[in-house]
């Protein structure tokens, strides 16, 4: 809707609901009836739109456009009976819009087969506009979330309009829909072929190839979208996230710099930026980020738990705690926070309390295995093997491929005099990490406090 249709439908609205206060009586040609009745249905706002349909038909009885309108509006409720009862005694039955809502209120009733009978009907007997016949259909298709068929009809239509942009944007969405996110991209680079220029379907085509984890393919993507409407934020945001997925920390500091600098700062903007420092080793870098989200908002709990982590890796122990402090204070459910602190207070040499913190998270999140194998960890170094060996098992249940695994079941299966699981174990661990033998031999050596063998 163009801007100046947009300031006529504002002025009818207002003209409307300013003679329904006064109380006073006012005329509304149909085609006002409908604006006012569809503005309303667009707001949500349903009991308005009935109240508009029934003046409506007040003023113009049994005109078929407003009778439509009432059954459209008894489809959007659900009352299908009632909609299905207008339809059947609209004067104009065969008008293809009245046939659309009819198939649509058959398909909602599980009527399946009449339903697509008079789709395809509809399709078939179109002859001047084929191609919005086709949008009319499928996008009764997908609202019953049928997109297979949607894409049937698509490909059916694309065939004699094969360079149209509505169609093929339709079709991609159905991909998208379908989690067919390479079948999406291929149709967005369809589209592109047709129009080169148009940003939506490069930024489309980013998505698509972000949701493929193609997170270099997405940044070019994001770039051309950038080219046309340099200053896009939700492109500029999401290049920056595809460039720290690809693993282009400082490329990714530079984007969310870059958005910054059109939308202002903000707390979540400085933790992503942060975050990219933080993985790019730039510490001094991140924790001014961290710092800052904190001063713009003292409630970001990732701000406080990234200045947290920094100082960890700074071997600033007691400055680190401080942060987790905050961040616990913010939230003290979040079971990932609860394993930082563990491992804080490991490296601080607190093992009881570090123990005590995984039991924590594993209270608010009992599907951790790296954190049961954590504990057994714990339990092995304090040469208690039957517990370590317990945990290791309940955390082989939840993922009996978690990487180090095997390497801890030789260990503990060693020291309980098991040696044949033991071998076993431990092949696997080589299997999987050839310099896991030499780890194991040295980890027993230091156990036994004698000299590694080689």
């Amino acid at each position: 809707m163009g801007i100046n249709r947009h300031k006529e439908v504002d002025g009818l609205v207002k003209r409307y609901e300013q003679a329904i206060s006064e109380g006073r009586p006012a005329y509304y040609d149909v085609d006002e009836l409908e604006d006012l009745s569809e503005y309303y249905l667009s707001h949500g706002k349903r009991q308005e739109s009935g109240a508009v349909i029934e003046l409506g038909l007040k003023l113009h009885p049994n005109n078929s456009l407003l009778l439509l309108k009432r059954a459209t509006l008894y489809v959007e409720i659900g009352e299908l009976q009632h909609a299905l009862r207008i339809l059947d005694k609209l004067p104009e039955k065969e008008d293809v819009d009245a046939l659309l809502l009819r198939a649509e209120v058959y398909l909602r009733l599980n009527k399946k087969q009449e339903g697509m009978r008079l789709l395809r009907r509809i399709t078939e007997e179109e002859t001047v506009d084929r191609v919005q016949r086709c949008l009319d259909v499928t996008a009764i298709l997908s609202d019953m979330s049928w997109y297979g068929l949607s894409i049937e009809y698509l490909m059916e239509a694309l065939r004699d309009y094969p360079d149209d942009l509505e169609l093929l944007e339709e079709l991609a969405w159905c991909y998208e829909q379908e989690k067919e996110y390479e079948k999406s991209a291929r149709v967005y680079e369809r589209m592109l072929e047709v129009d080169p220029y148009r940003s939506e379907a490069w930024f489309n085509l980013g998505q698509a190839w972000f949701n493929l984890e193609d997170f270099n393919r997405a940044v070019d993507a994001y770039e051309f979208a950038l080219a046309t409407h340099p200053q896009d934020l939700l492109a500029m945001m999401q290049m920056a996230h595809a460039l720290f997925q690809a693993g282009r920390y400082l490329e990714a500091a530079k984007a969310y710099e870059d958005y910054m600098e059109v939308e202002g700062k903000s707390d979540y903007v400085m933790v992503f930026l942060g975050e990219s420092y933080e993985k790019a080793g730039k510490l001094d870098e991140a924790i001014s980020c961290y710092d800052t989200a904190f001063q713009l908002s003292p409630t970001n709990m990732d701000a406080c738990t990234g200045m947290a982590i920094c100082l960890m890796e700074r071997k600033s122990y007691q400055e680190s705690l401080s942060w987790f402090d905050k961040a616990l204070k913010i939230n003290d459910e979040d079971p990932e926070v609860w394993v930082y602190v563990a491992e804080l207070l490991l490296q601080m040499d607190m093992r009881e309390e570090a123990n005590m913190c995984y039991l924590r998270s594993l209270t608010l999140n009992h599907d951790q295995p790296d954190v049961l194998a954590a504990m057994g960890n714990i339990a092995f170094d304090d040469g208690d093997f039957d517990k370590a060996l317990g945990l290791y098992l309940s955390a082989n249940e939840l993922d009996p491929e978690l990487p180090g695994l095997s390497l801890f079941f030789a260990l503990v299966y060693t020291k309980l005099g098991m040696n044949e699981p033991a071998a076993t174990y431990l092949s696997k661990a080589v299997a999987a990490d050839p310099t896991a033998e030499k780890l194991y031999r040295d980890i027993i050596a230091e156990e036994d406090n004698t000299p590694s063998q080689k």
